[in-house]
Parts: C-alpha cells; sequence; structure tokens
C-alpha cells in the first residue's frame, strides 16, 4: 500500500503566501493607475515606454525564465541525477556574448515590438505570421501547464487543493497582468524574485543547520554520488557533461535570441548599451538562482539519504520527494512552508505573467495593430482585455491538464518543437545573407512538425536507472507506516500503488533512438532544421539573391569591433562576399540622402513569398 503525505498548513503559513499574492496583484494595480493617463498608450502598455532602466529589466529577465522547473524541477533532478545540471551555465555565458555583440545591435536599430517582426523584414510577412501563430499556440499551453505543475507539487505534500492552488494564482495573475502592463509585470517580476531568493536560501540555511552545517551535507551527498559530474558518452543518459552543455546551447540561444519574452523585455530599455546592462544583469542572477536550486537539491537529499520516501511508498510521485523534505525541514517554524509555497508560486507567477503580456504584444503587433484604423487609446484598451482574456485561457488550460494528461504532454512537446527551429531561422538570418524566405519557412516548418512526430510517435520505453543516470537511494531506515519523526503536523492517506524501484530492461533497436536524452534531441532537431534552411534556400535562388538582402537585417560573424583582428579577406569570406557596411557605425559612406552606399537595401519580389 502507497501513502499519500499531506503537511497540515499553519495560519501563519497561510499569511506568507497571501501576502505574496496580495502584494502581486497590487503592484498591477498601483501601474494601472500611475500610467492611466499616459500619452505612449499602447507603447507604454506593451513596451513600458521603453523608459525602463537595466537593474529592473534584468531582474524581470532572470526572474521570467525561473518557473517551476527552477524551483522544484532542478533541486529533484539533483537529488535523482546529481549536480551535472550546473553544467548548463556554461553555455548560457557563450549566450552572452552572442546576443550582446550580434542580436541586440539589429533588433535596438530595428526599434521593433515583436521579436517577429524581424522575421518579416529579413525574409517575408508570411514567415513572420507562422511563427506567431506557433509561438501563440505553444506559448499558452506551456503557460497553462506552469500553472498546473506547480499545483500539483503544491496540493501533493498540503492541504492545499489543486483547484485552490490554480485558482489563486491563475486569477491573480490575469488581473495584475492586466492592469499594469509590461511595468507592473517588471515590477511584479523584481518582487517575486525577492521572494524567491529568500525562499531558497531559507532552504539551504536551515536544511544546512539540520545537517550540522553545510560541510556535512555535501558530505553526505559527496557519499551518495550527488556532487559527481557525470562526463559518459552515452547519449542516453538524461545528464551528461555532454549532453547538458550542447543541447544547453541551443536552448539559452532559442530563449534569448529568439523567444518574444526576453526580447521584449531588451527591447523595453531606453538604448542598446542599456540593453546589454540588462542582459548581463539576468545572466548573473540566472546563474545564482541555478546554483542555489543545485545547493537546495543536496540539502534534499540530505534530509532523505537514510529513507526515500517515493521509493518506500510513502509518496506516490518522485517529484513530491523535495517538497515533502523541505515542510520536514520547516516544520516548527511559522510561516517557513508558506515562504516555500510562496517562492514556487513566484516562480510560476513570473513565468506566467511574463508569458500572457508577451503573447498579447506578438498578437497586437502582427496580427490587429498592422490591419486597423484604431487609435492608440482604443489599441491600449483592446490589449488590456486580450491580456485579461490569454490569462484566463491559460488557466483554462492549466484546468483541462488536471483532466487531461495528453495537455502536459503536447504543451512540453510544442514549446520544444518551436525554440530550436525558430532560433536556427533566426540565427541564419543574420549570419548568412544567402538564407531565403522559402528556406526559413521549410526549415521551421519542418523542424516543428519532424519534433512533434518524434515526439508523439515515441513509444515511451522506460529506461533503467544505470541509463538514465538516476542513482542509487537507500529505504533502509524509513518509518513504519510513513510516519516521519520531524513531519508531527501531517496526515497520511493511502492510495493504491506499488512502490517503483524494478529494474527495467535495456532497450534494443529503433527504441535506443527514442531514449536519446532530450538536450541530444533539442541539438539534433536544431541541426536539421539548419541542414533542410540551407538546402531549401540554395535551390531555390538563395545565393544569386543575397546581395539584395537589407543591411540592417543581418550582421555577419566576427563583424564586431573586438573581432577587428582578423584578417578582412577572413571576414569578406565569412560574409558570403556580401559588401556589408555595419548601420550601426557612426563612420560609415553615407550619401547625399543619408542612404548607404552600398549594395541595395530592399529584397527583391522573388525573394518574397
Amino acid at each position: 500500500m502507497t501513502y499519500e503525505v499531506q503537511q497540515i498548513l499553519s495560519l501563519a503559513d497561510y499569511a506568507v503566501l497571501a501576502m505574496m499574492l496580495v502584494i502581486s496583484l497590487l503592484t498591477g494595480v498601483y501601474f494601472a493607475v500611475r500610467d492611466r493617463k499616459s500619452s505612449k498608450a499602447t507603447e507604454g502598455y506593451l513596451m513600458a515606454g521603453r523608459t525602463m532602466s537595466a537593474i529592473p529589466t534584468g531582474i524581470s529577465l532572470a526572474v521570467s525564465f525561473q518557473s517551476s522547473v527552477t524551483i522544484l524541477g532542478v533541486p529533484n533532478d539533483v537529488y535523482l541525477y546529481g549536480v551535472t545540471y550546473i553544467w548548463a551555465l556554461v553555455p548560457l555565458l557563450l549566450t552572452f556574448v552572442f546576443v550582446s555583440f550580434v542580436f541586440l545591435p539589429i533588433i535596438c536599430n530595428l526599434r521593433i515590438t515583436s521579436a517577429y517582426e524581424y522575421l518579416g523584414k529579413r525574409y517575408s510577412m508570411l514567415l513572420r505570421l507562422v511563427a506567431t501563430t506557433f509561438y501563440i499556440l505553444t506559448n499558452l499551453f506551456y503557460l497553462g501547464i506552469n500553472i498546473y505543475g506547480p499545483a500539483v507539487a503544491v496540493s501533493g505534500v498540503t492541504n492545499i487543493s489543486l483547484m485552490t492552488a490554480m485558482l489563486s494564482t491563475g486569477l491573480i495573475c490575469a488581473i495584475y497582468t492586466a492592469l499594469g502592463g509590461l511595468r507592473g509585470v517588471i515590477w511584479a517580476d523584481v518582487f517575486q524574485g525577492l521572494v524567491m531568493f529568500a525562499g531558497m536560501l531559507a532552504i539551504i540555511i536551515r536544511g544546512s543547520a539540520m545537517q550540522g552545517g553545510f560541510g556535512n551535507v555535501w558530505a553526505i551527498a559527496s557519499a551518495g554520488g550527488r556532487t559527481s559530474v557525470n562526463y559518459e558518452s552515452d547519449p542516453r543518459l538524461r545528464y551528461t557533461f555532454g549532453s547538458i552543455v550542447t543541447g544547453g546551447a541551443v536552448i539559452w540561444l532559442g530563449m534569448f535570441g529568439a523567444s518574444q519574452v526576453q526580447v521584449q523585455r531588451m527591447l523595453s530599455v531606453k538604448s542598446q548599451k542599456e540593453a546589454v546592462k540588462a542582459f548581463a544583469v539576468g545572466i548573473g542572477l540566472i546563474c545564482m538562482y541555478t546554483s542555489l536550486a543545485v545547493l537546495c537539491g543536496l540539502v534534499g537529499f540530505g534530509v532523505f539519504h537514510e529513507c526515500d520516501p517515493n521509493r518506500s511508498g510513502c509518496l506516490s510521485r518522485a517529484d513530491e520527494v523535495y517538497p515533502f523534505a523541505v515542510s520536514n525541514m520547516f516544520h516548527g517554524f511559522p510561516g517557513l512552508t508558506g515562504l516555500f509555497l510562496a517562492c514556487i508560486f513566484s516562480a510560476s507567477l513570473s513565468t506566467v505573467s511574463s508569458g500572457i503580456n508577451s503573447t498579447v504584444t506578438v498578437i497586437m503587433a502582427d496580427f490587429i495593430k498592422p490591419h486597423t484604423n484604431w487609435n492608440e487609446r482604443v489599441l491600449a484598451r483592446v490589449a488590456k482585455g486580450a491580456t485579461f482574456l490569454c490569462g484566463c485561457t491559460t488557466l483554462a488550460i492549466g484546468i483541462l491538464a488536471s483532466y487531461a494528461g495528453d495537455l502536459i504532454k503536447l504543451a512540453l512537446a510544442g514549446s520544444s518543437a518551436f525554440t530550436g527551429p525558430s532560433f536556427v531561422v533566426f540565427i541564419l538570418g543574420i549570419w548568412c545573407p544567402f538564407v531565403n524566405a522559402w528556406g526559413a519557412l521549410s526549415g521551421l516548418v519542418g523542424g516543428f512538425v519532424g519534433t512533434l512526430v518524434i515526439f508523439f510517435t515515441s513509444p515511451g520505453t522506460q529506461l533503467p536507472d544505470y541509463l538514465t543516470g538516476r542513482l542509487d537511494v537507500s529505504t533502509e531506515s524509513c518509518p513504519t507506516n510513513c510516519d516521519f519523526s520531524m513531519s508531527i503536523n501531517t496526515t497520511y492517506v493511502e492510495i493504491a500503488g506499488p512502490t517503483s524501484g524494478v529494474e527495467l530492461p535495456e532497450p534494443q533497436g529503433i527504441d535506443n533512438l527514442y531514449a536519446l536524452s532530450g538536450y541530444y534531441t533539442v541539438a539534433f532537431v536544431a541541426l536539421t532544421t539548419m541542414v533542410v534552411t540551407i538546402a531549401v534556400s540554395l535551390l531555390t535562388g538563395g545565393w544569386k539573391q543575397r546581395h539584395n538582402v537589407k543591411h540592417d537585417v543581418i550582421r555577419p560573424p566576427f563583424e564586431a569591433k573586438m573581432f577587428a583582428w582578423i584578417p578582412e579577406k577572413i571576414r569578406s569570406y565569412l560574409r558570403c562576399g556580401v559588401d556589408w557596411v555595419d548601420v550601426n557605425d557612426e563612420n560609415h559612406n553615407l550619401d547625399t540622402n543619408g542612404a548607404l552606399e552600398a549594395s541595395p537595401l530592399a529584397n527583391t519580389d522573388e525573394d518574397k513569398i
């Protein structure tokens, strides 16, 4: 018999959680009142008037990325697989170089609102609309799962019901996002980021104190194999140094070089220089939050290193172990469990509110504003209504996911299917002037559909622990009937279900292909998209059209001033022979009308779809 263990929350816990939700709501109300007479209307609502400073924007950029995956998923994976995930920060630092010196100069110069406006300027309007449609659909489903996921984890180990958890976060998120616009979302992110930091720090301090200091935490984790980095080459292993760095590079570049959420923040500041500062702040904070999440995982392992509650049958789900460990740590400290819950919901709110705002921004920029003659006041009202509607839609998707598990699979598949191909289309558009609209459309659609096919045709083969990289856990010192001595204030509900731990057979044949680590799958899809995009472009005349691409939408590799030491002959080769001029360089040659004395700046008609 398996038990479901639930922590009974105190009044102080509820008060802390409620305070976080109320302050988030009031942030939106404050900016709605403050900006109600703003003359910038739509741009003020969707882009914060492009007047934000670097620090709050950088905090928001980092916090909006810190979904429940960071707060719950990373610690849980460290508990199961060790600290190898920390190496994901290596490609993140490389992403900073690419975005700062290649991507930002282009999008800041174009002063776009939607990231997919770039695709319209570089390729064609059709590609822009296709990419925007993919983004809206996949993002709404992903946001719905970000409401559902944390609610499941919390309801599994506390007496808060699943529906209560989803409704309280979903409705409040929809309201404050609709009221405050991007400025309200950014400042709510700043507050929620502080809550997340306080929550994770409290876990590390309390967990270390319980185990006699962090030195003992590390010793216990080391004895359990959690501090070792996995350098094995088997591509089926979930976390290895190779898979994390390879797949991580694609994910980070897709996140910061092609995602509307992050691009919108970097465009909301006063200048390109401020955008780079904001990005630097964001990168630094992401490194900090990820490191804290890894340390939380080590602390969680220390709590249950002698008895894994899932393998012993005391919990029905492996992802409930870490939240249950935290509830054990904080027992007897009123309000701290509430702080942990506030930390989880802050991560969910920051991700969902940012996603809703970005979704409405692309809807307004790509579908509504170009096709209407409405004045700015009307457009601002439409944007607010669309924001609240999108918030309610994501909540509805989260509720449906609680009844239809397939929605979770669809959301995750869609999000993964769009990230890799969209990044490839962006980077090839920037670096390769011969890539045309036909190639980009073929690569984006092919990569998107191909990923979905792989995802949904997978037989769902389960791998044995030694192939997944899942580390051993102990059940030797488990209490009778799940009576954990630290968790006095708990209830135990018997549920049907066998204990896990049965060793599975090794996959055979094509099952090995489906068993590839998700990180390698992402990289494989990106590589395939790149090959298809380049091949179709060359077959449809892209090489002849390369001289007709506008100079303000491309930036060949190694053209930044920091690479001036590279011989011009080599850089010309990397430019594919295009006589490119940096439109951001004050010293470039202009004719008497202020136009570039270079190749024509308009795409030919044959390059359009």
